[in-house]
């Protein structure tokens, strides 16, 4: 049996050059293992100078030819009768004479004997394969041992103890790490190992797929192709991850963009519910205030009328008492009966006549109809939004499209003079003329002047600050936009939506929105009597411009419906004529020289 495994490994391994497979090896381990358990306690160098490199088992009567090698006597006999180089040392191929006696090396033989009979010992544990794991190729069926290094040669995987007998022969071999399913690693053809690359085919190759390839073909060693892969994939992984960062930011800044309108949203929502609760408080407290008011009115009419009620049903009863009585005494025939109730039955009981209007006032009605006219009145528009005196959240918001508005002095009225750089607005009648010429592009009614932007869809925010009063108690200015043909047309009572005029205007203390045709009494809805700083902001898109209080913070009016296709220009107007010529009002236009957001 060691005869024939050693002619097996001979024809697998050295005469046709083929790679062992993993149940060659199984049988030629199948003789050696036994063996290498019974040298286990000697080092590894004494077990290598006592096998044969033929058999791979321990020297039995050694011989040893003149290169230095050794062998087993029948394995060096069976190896020159049929290996097809006779004459040459299987291990370092060196030529020895054909003619060559083998003889026994007694001393070598005498050495083998003693390691043979030290070699007794406890059996070599070896660790076993968990699920999952590569096992060994080698060990028996049911003692599947953990396989630790993989032979690309072989294409076989070695536990601890195989794969020192593997390494004792064929140190040269390739090891990597355990792999599975080795048979994929065969050229199902020439059942050799794929160690060649084709980059015209892009496929694998063994050696003789190598000698058989196409003329022109590239051909390289695979683990130098493996070289040149991997450095695309780095490559790639390098651009993989540049792109998974970028992904990842987009992502992160998607997540915080949709977070962000949700807090928006969230926060809007909860701006209109705020807003709707106190519009609905504001109706109870008015309803409550009118119901109050109606009640107490009632019931001092009730009172009223329960008194002359109880005062009417007291003098008919003494008029009833008094029918009866003077019926029994006048019929009655007793003559000195009705001579002695004669004083206190001559005179009739008093009786007071009473007026319904009197105690029903005929305007209670109409008084009461009045008063809840009077207090609906004064609720909030609710189409309109204006909604004085509430805190505006979106207030900070609008501030966001802020944008440096500059008056434009061409347009401006004859009255108008400017400072700072045309931001501050001075209206003085006693020195019109005096600084720009007459043109047919300027307002010439009134002391108006427009801006040099102009918006149409996009959003725009400014600021205006004045005196709400001036020292007269006096103070009539307007801030708004208008249309750029408005100028020509233009009349102190007529800055209406109709004539290209949507103004907040303040007269005497008050702020008046001219919502409403000239003919219209305007809205009142404010006061305002310091220092006041008026911020307006336009949205184009949504056709609205809206006045907030900017010293409070509050919402001070909304035109919903800014109707016209023609540019809107920012317009101001710090004296809409007051009664004396020689006051001086003063509008500042705040600057902003850094725009902030404009869509």
């Amino acid at each position: 049996m060691k005869v024939g495994g050693a002619y097996l490994f001979l024809k697998l391994h050295l005469k046709s050059d083929k790679a062992c497979t993993q149940s060659d090896w199984r049988k030629v381990f199948s003789f050696v293992v036994p063996e290498c358990k019974k040298m286990a306690s000697y080092s590894a160098v004494s077990e290598d100078q006592f096998l044969c490199a033929i058999c791979l088992d321990v020297f039995v009567d050694p011989a040893t030819i003149p290169c230095g090698h050794s062998f087993c006597k029948s394995c060096l006999e069976g190896y020159r009768s049929n290996s097809i180089y006779p004459t040459v040392c299987a291990l370092c191929k060196t030529s020895f004479p054909p003619s060559l006696t083998i003889k026994v090396n007694i001393t070598l033989k005498y050495l083998v004997e003693s390691f043979k009979g030290t070699s007794a010992g406890a059996p070599v544990k070896r660790p076993t394969a968990a699920s999952g794991e590569v096992c060994c190729d080698v060990c028996e069926r049911g003692q599947m041992g953990k396989a630790i290094k993989t032979c690309l040669v072989c294409l076989s995987a070695y536990c601890q103890e195989h794969l020192s007998v593997h390494n004792a022969r064929f140190s040269r071999h390739q090891l990597v790490k355990p792999l599975a399913n080795l048979e994929e690693r065969m050229c199902p053809i020439h059942e050799r190992l794929l160690d060649h690359y084709c980059r015209a085919h892009e496929e694998m190759l063994c050696v003789a797929c190598d000698a058989h390839s196409e003329a022109g073909h590239e051909v390289v060693k695979m683990q130098l192709e493996f070289m040149s892969r991997k450095a695309q994939l780095t490559k790639t992984q390098i651009l993989v991850k540049e792109r998974l960062k970028a992904a990842q930011e987009k992502a992160q800044k998607f997540n915080s963009s949709v977070q962000h309108w949700k807090d928006e949203a969230e926060g809007l929502i909860q701006s209109c519910n705020a807003r709707y609760v106190a519009l609905v408080r504001h109706w109870v407290q008015t309803c409550d205030k009118f119901n109050t008011d109606a009640e107490k009115r009632t019931y001092e009419m009730e009172s009223r009328v329960s008194h002359q009620r109880r005062a009417h049903e007291e003098s008919i009863t003494a008029l009833t008492n008094a029918a009866a009585q003077l019926e029994h005494v006048i019929g009655s025939s007793d003559f000195f009966e009705l001579l002695k109730r004669f004083p206190s039955l001559s005179s009739a009981p008093p009786y007071e006549d009473i007026d319904p209007g009197a105690v029903i006032p005929k305007d209670l009605v109409e008084d009461l109809q009045n008063a809840f006219s009077e207090d609906f009145n004064n609720l909030p528009n609710i189409g309109n939004f204006a909604l004085n005196g509430i805190a505006a959240p979106e207030f900070g918001k609008v501030k966001e499209f802020t944008v440096d508005v500059t008056p434009d002095p061409s347009t401006a009225h004859p009255s108008l003079h400017f400072r700072k750089a045309f931001h501050e607005i001075r209206c003085d009648r006693t020195k019109m003329w005096h600084r720009f010429p007459r043109c047919s592009e300027r307002f010439t009614a009134v002391p108006c002047v427009l801006s040099v932007q102009g918006f149409t869809s996009q959003k725009a925010y400014w600021e205006v600050e004045t005196l709400a009063c001036n020292r007269n108690g006096l103070s009539t200015w307007c801030v708004g936009v208008a249309t750029q043909s408005s100028m020509m047309t233009a009349q102190w009572n007529m800055l209406n939506p109709e004539n290209g005029f949507w103004v907040l205007e303040h007269h005497r203390g008050q702020f008046w929105a001219n919502m409403f045709p000239s003919t219209s009494t305007p809205v009142a809805i404010g006061s305002e009597r310091d220092m006041v700083n008026v911020g307006i902001f336009f949205d184009g898109r949504q056709h609205r411009l809206s006045f907030y209080n900017v010293n409070r913070g509050e919402h001070l009016y909304t035109y919903e419906r800014v109707a016209t296709d023609e540019r809107l220009y920012p317009v101001f107007s710090p004296d809409l004529f007051s009664p004396r010529l020689d006051q001086v009002n003063v509008m500042t236009v705040r600057s902003f020289p850094t725009r902030k957001r404009l869509c």
